[in-house]
């Protein structure tokens, strides 16, 4: 999830956006970035006359906030960087501005005054002053100012476009980068499981031991901690609770709405734009003609473009409800006209509606009613739970006084697992991991929320600081340690010498057959294949376009097998056939080079052009505002 965060917040194609389109960010009020209220410290400065106060960066960072998709608080977008994203592209803004000034660029009258009429328009396309100037006075902006920001804008435009306008990239390049990666190899594969190995000799002790002082730090064990905690939680209160039938009644009143399943049909329809059009097809059908075979002959569409699926009323176009669900099985309606045109509807099946009876549903409504109420009781407990602990009780004490359970756990890690290995089941999750080991020896956390609702006080009463146990403790863990890396040694040795049987003129399957190992032909595998097929190491595709001749031989393994590798075939990458793979390619090599222009501008840019940050003020800007 960061990592998909990151990547919204990082891209380069964020930085050309934000040049690219300023206008329609400040025509449809996205952000006071650009025309916000000038008061403030002054955030970022580029050269000697562009200005972003604090409280643009602000406005900025805000509409990022709310763009990238993901809840985020101000903290954790701060942290994962947005700011210092957003106040680069601000940077970004100011460095383009300033370098249209020194070029002295600008945009006539007449495309600005076209812009503007191309965007505020009525229902008939006309030009709707009484829009536009709403517009400007919604978001506080003379027209004046707003006319000086578009042809700023479209000066940025400009130079954006002068950089990135080059030719298409060179057709040799692009040829020799689709035949790189677009070539096909096709091999024999003969592999070799560490699992068939048969199991080595034990070594000695002296071995055993020197194989364990190489590798001990993999048998450190971590911190442990013996844990203690009371705890409150919806489920343990719920039970307690009494709940009259008389209420859980009127609920399932209240519900029976929601209880009930409403009927269903399944629906196919015909989509006419005209009502005589519509008109006509009903007639053929009513004649006799085939449904399907009439919505093909007059709109083209197939049977499957007409199923609509099962659907409930609230589900079809307003005003169609009443007569589909007026229709029998199998009949179709007359024309009916919606928002979208003209109808033909067809009813395939109907779905009839349920109810749930009292009965059925009155032991979920308790349920539903209990964790309700237990709520409420479970935050009043909690917050006793606190206050008595502030008061001086200990953990126990102050349990007992609410009939809380004081819940015990020993040797766990950071990780939630326990010194045998296993999860570690029935902790109130949330940060409770993370108290347990922040809070220090002897002392209790503060009150700590959980999973479902619950809530948590933990004291740590032991801690078992990480160590390194002894040969004598693990021997037995070592031991199958050593034997499985042997047993991966052994079979690489075997793929080693058969491979060099095969380089000095064997073939790969009489070899593999005469040691009962069969042989595979992989299917065709690219350079941007990142996986082998199943069953061979994941390996197996770098070595493979690494075997620089057609018959020539390489080894391969991962952690659980050795492979032998012989490359029998290289399929050219073919044009015609891949054409569109071509043109992606070309698309993708002109968008790196023109990322790279833009990247070289404004580096360029900032030498030239003096840039101060001043992020501490936004920061300030925040902490004031909690």
């Amino acid at each position: 999830m960061l990592q998909f965060i990151r990547s919204k917040v990082t891209s380069i194609f964020v930085k050309i956006l934000f040049v690219m389109l300023i206008v329609s960010f400040a025509i449809w009020g996205i952000g006071d970035v650009f025309f916000g209220n000038p008061a403030g410290k002054v955030a970022i400065s580029v050269g000697d006359e562009t200005r972003f106060t604090t409280q643009e960066v602000a406005g900025e960072f805000e509409t990022a906030r709310r763009r990238i998709g993901v809840p985020l608080t101000v903290e954790q977008a701060i942290q994962l960087g947005m700011l210092d994203q957003v106040m680069n592209n601000m940077v970004t803004e100011g460095l383009m501005i300033a370098a249209t000034r020194s070029l002295d660029l600008s945009v006539g009258t007449d495309r600005v005054a076209e812009f503007v009429r191309s965007r505020f328009t009525d229902q008939t396309g006309q030009f709707d002053r009484a829009r536009y100037q709403t517009t400007l006075a919604n978001n506080g902006w003379s027209e004046e100012e707003f006319i000086l920001r578009l042809r700023q804008d479209f000066a940025r435009r400009q130079l954006i476009d002068a950089l990135t306008a080059a030719d298409a990239a060179p057709e040799a390049a692009v040829d020799r980068v689709f035949a790189y990666r677009q070539e096909r190899r096709i091999a024999e594969v003969v592999t070799i499981p560490a699992a068939a190995v048969p199991e080595p000799t034990a070594p000695d002790d002296a071995a055993l031991n020197s194989y364990f002082e190489a590798s001990k730090s993999g048998y450190e064990e971590p911190e442990y901690r013996s844990i203690a905690w009371a705890q409150v939680s919806p489920a343990a209160v719920a039970k307690t609770l009494d709940i009259p039938e008389g209420d859980v009644r009127a609920a399932y009143d209240e519900r029976a709405d929601q209880l009930a399943k409403p009927e269903r049909r399944e629906v196919q329809q015909i989509l006419f734009e005209t009502e005589d059009a519509s008109k006509a097809a009903h007639a053929r059908i009513a004649g006799g003609e085939d449904f399907v075979a009439v919505a093909k002959d007059t709109t083209g569409a197939d049977e499957a473009a007409l199923d609509l699926g099962a659907l409930a009323r609230d589900g079809l176009p307003t005003g169609t409800a009443d007569a589909v669900f007026a229709l029998a099985q199998n009949a179709v309606s007359e024309p009916v006209k919606s928002g979208f045109g003209w109808h033909l509807f067809r009813v395939r099946s109907i779905q009839p509606g349920t109810t749930v009876t009292y009965e059925e549903a009155k032991g979920r409504i308790r349920d539903e009613l209990a964790h309700d109420r237990a709520l409420d009781v479970v935050y009043e407990t909690a917050n006793k739970l606190e206050d008595a602990l502030a008061g001086g009780a200990t953990l126990e004490e102050a349990a007992k006084s609410l009939e809380l359970p004081v819940l015990r756990i020993t040797g766990l890690s950071k990780t939630g697992a326990l010194k045998s290995g296993e999860k570690a089941v029935d902790l109130p999750g949330g940060r409770f991991l993370e108290l347990a080991f922040d809070t220090p020896k002897d002392q209790q956390s503060g009150l700590g929320e959980g999973l479902d609702g619950q809530f948590f006080v933990l004291r740590v009463d032991e801690i078992t600081a990480p160590r390194v146990p002894s040969l004598d403790e693990v021997r037995d863990r070592v031991l199958a340690d050593w034997k499985s890396e042997r047993r991966m040694e052994i079979a690489e040795e075997r793929a080693d010498s058969l491979a060099e049987k095969v380089r000095g003129g064997g073939s790969l399957a009489d070899l593999a057959a005469a040691d009962g190992m069969p042989t595979a032909e992989l299917p065709a595998l690219t350079r941007s294949t990142r996986n082998a097929p199943q069953g061979f190491p994941n390996t197996l595709p770098a070595t493979l376009f690494g075997i620089k001749d057609v018959g020539g031989v390489a080894v391969t393994a991962d952690d659980t097998q050795a492979a032998v590798v012989r490359l029998v075939r290289i399929e050219p990458a073919d044009a015609t056939a891949q054409a569109n793979v071509r043109k992606a390619i070309a698309t993708q090599m002109q968008q790196a080079a023109e990322s790279d222009l833009i990247e070289l501008l404004l580096a360029d840019l900032r030498n030239r052009f003096k840039v101060v940050e001043n992020k501490s003020s936004v920061l300030r800007l925040y902490e004031t505002a909690q």
